[in-house]
């Protein structure tokens, strides 16, 4: 039975594509709208592979933030200037500003408070930056904010089971009863399984499954509208 549902942030509880459009559309207006989905794509990959590096301190954050645009750019054969490179994370930033909850997971966070359900969100990140997010999001109307797990400020980073573990001593719920939903096959997926939690991954950028993996998730989702009937018609929830 399902008692508890946690969440990753970045592209799970907003549309991370939405931001990075308005900011590459701005800065690269040349930039092909039919390439902007694979373009996104390519810049989760590249902030997903060396995001570890500023960890580690093998790189600064600034530089992580550049090599991310301009190898996401230059993966789409997209020549840009080493100044508007430069002027992409400020642009992106702003855009984040603005983001908000689709009307779905208003819903979804809605009927599971309704349902008594914990909730919890854990995202890797610099403390600051999630936490803005989560502001705009205005995620305290539904989370509790020691129920808000930020990588960095735990010092420990997805898909680590750790993390996971922590989340279940929060909650003060045991791994079976509780449900991790996240977009990042490798960080959510790969981390709540290796923490035994269930596990749907939230696939609505149509990624495909990385090579020489099995789908180890319960349920893959692809749209916004599918996860909340998904959650709506989950029988285990505790009633």
């Amino acid at each position: 039975m399902i008692k508890g549902i946690v969440f990753d942030l970045d592209d799970t509880l907003y549309e991370q594509q939405a931001p990075f459009f308005a900011a590459i559309t701005t800065l690269f207006p040349k930039f092909p709208t039919k390439k902007l989905p694979s373009l996104f794509l390519q810049f989760r990959y590249y902030s997903d592979l060396h995001y570890l590096k500023t960890i580690t301190g093998e790189w600064p954050l600034d530089k992580m933030r550049y090599e991310r645009i301009r190898l996401a750019l230059q993966a789409e054969n997209f020549n840009a200037e080493d100044n508007d490179l430069l002027k992409f994370q400020a642009l992106y930033d702003q855009a984040l500003e603005k983001i908000s909850l689709p009307k779905e997971i208003q819903q979804i966070l809605n009927f599971l408070t309704a349902e008594n359900i914990s909730l919890g969100v854990i995202t890797n990140g610099p403390v600051e930056r999630q936490t803005n997010k989560m502001n705009a999001l205005q995620l305290n109307n539904w989370f509790e904010p020691e129920t808000l797990f930020i990588s960095d400020g735990i010092q420990i980073q997805k898909p680590d089971p750790t993390i996971f573990k922590l989340m279940e001593k929060r909650l003060d719920l045991p791994a079976e009863s509780l449900l991790y939903i996240g977009d990042s096959f490798e960080n959510d997926v790969v981390g709540a399984k290796s923490a035994n939690w269930n596990v749907w991954w939230f696939n609505h950028q149509h990624r495909p499954l990385p090579d020489d993996q099995t789908a180890l998730f319960d349920l893959e989702i692809t749209s916004f509208d599918a996860l909340k009937q998904a959650i709506i018609n989950e029988k285990r929830l505790q009633r």
